[in-house]
C-alpha cells in the first residue's frame, strides 16, 4: 500500500497518562515510568504541540523534557471553541517540515477530541499522521483518520460471501452519512483485497474511508481520503493486518474564526 505523501512534515498522536493529576502522582519520574521510552524520546525532539490546555500541556511537558527543549516549545490551542482557521497555524508549520504533535487533556488524541479536523487536514494536505501508544489498534486506526472520533462502532468482521459484503457497506455506508459515526472493521490480510474494492463500489463517494497497517510498530502506514480518491488509486491492497474505517471526515466550524499563531512557552 503505497503512502501519499508531499511533506517531510509529521503529525504525531501523543497519548497523556489517564492518572489524574496530584503533586505526588506526577512526580517526574513517576511520569516518566507511565509513558513509554519511545515515545518520551519522540517528545524531545517535538517543538511545535496542538493541545486541548496550555496549563495542562505545560505541565506535562515541564516534568518530562530536558529544560533546552521545553524552553524551545510553541503551543496551539485546539479545543470545543476553535474553527477552522485555528488549523491554519499547524498546518503551514506542517506543510513547511516541522513535525508537530497533539496532545489531549487524558488519553489518546482525537478520540472523543476535537483534534480529529486536524488529521483530517491533514491528510488532505498529504501529511503523514503517526499514531503512538495504547495496544488497541482499532482506537490508534480511528484516531489516525481523521474521522469523527466523538462517534464510533465497531462491525467486526464483515460478511465473506461478496453480495452480502456488498450490501453491508451499502447498508452502513448510508447510515455513516446520516448519522456521522464512523465506522471501523478488520479482516484477514488475504481478504484485503476484496473487501477493498467492495468499499470502493458499495460506499458513498462523500464518506472518507481509512486503511492503516503496521500500527504500533515503528514506521505506520494510514491513507484516509475520500471514496472517489480511492477509485482512481491503483496502489495494491495490503497483505498484512489492516484497520478500515470509514465516515465523514471530522470538522470544525468555518465562522466566527480566529486565527492564533504558536505561542512559545518559558519555563
Amino acid at each position: 500500500m503505497a503512502e501519499r505523501l508531499g511533506s517531510d512534515g509529521r503529525l504525531f498522536l501523543i497519548p497523556t497518562p489517564l492518572a489524574p493529576y496530584s503533586p505526588r502522582a506526577w512526580e517526574p519520574q513517576r511520569l516518566r515510568d507511565m509513558i513509554a521510552p519511545h515515545i518520551l524520546e519522540r517528545l524531545r525532539h517535538i517543538s511545535l504541540y496542538v493541545v486541548e490546555s496550555e496549563k495542562s500541556a505545560t505541565r506535562f511537558l515541564s516534568r518530562l523534557l530536558p529544560q533546552e527543549s521545553f524552553d524551545r516549545i510553541r503551543m496551539v490551542l485546539l479545543d470545543e471553541h476553535s474553527t477552522a482557521r485555528d488549523l491554519e497555524a499547524p498546518l503551514a508549520a506542517l506543510k513547511e517540515g516541522t513535525d508537530c504533535a497533539i496532545l489531549s487533556e487524558a488519553g489518546l488524541p482525537c478520540i472523543a477530541d476535537p483534534g480529529a479536523a486536524l488529521v483530517a487536514a491533514a491528510h488532505r494536505e498529504n501529511i503523514r499522521v503517526v499514531p503512538l501508544g495504547t495496544d488497541s489498534s482499532l482506537l490508534l486506526a480511528l484516531a489516525a483518520s481523521g474521522l469523527n472520533g466523538q462517534q464510533f462502532s465497531f462491525l467486526g468482521y464483515l460478511p465473506v460471501q461478496d453480495d452480502t459484503l456488498r450490501r453491508r457497506l451499502t447498508t452502513e455506508g448510508i447510515a455513516a452519512q446520516h448519522d456521522s459515526a464512523a465506522r471501523i472493521f478488520i479482516e484477514t490480510p488475504y481478504r484485503n483485497a476484496r473487501v477493498l474494492e467492495a468499499c470502493k463500489e458499495s460506499l458513498p463517494e462523500k464518506l472518507h474511508l481509512c486503511c492503516a497497517v503496521g500500527l504500533g510498530t515503528e514506521e505506520p502506514r494510514v491513507i484516509s481520503m475520500p471514496v472517489s480518491m480511492w477509485r482512481s488509486n491503483a496502489s495494491a491492497a495490503p497483505q498484512e493486518p489492516a484497520v478500515f474505517c470509514f465516515g465523514l471526515p471530522a470538522m470544525l466550524e468555518e465562522k466566527n474564526a480566529r486565527l492564533q499563531p504558536p505561542r512559545s512557552r518559558r519555563a
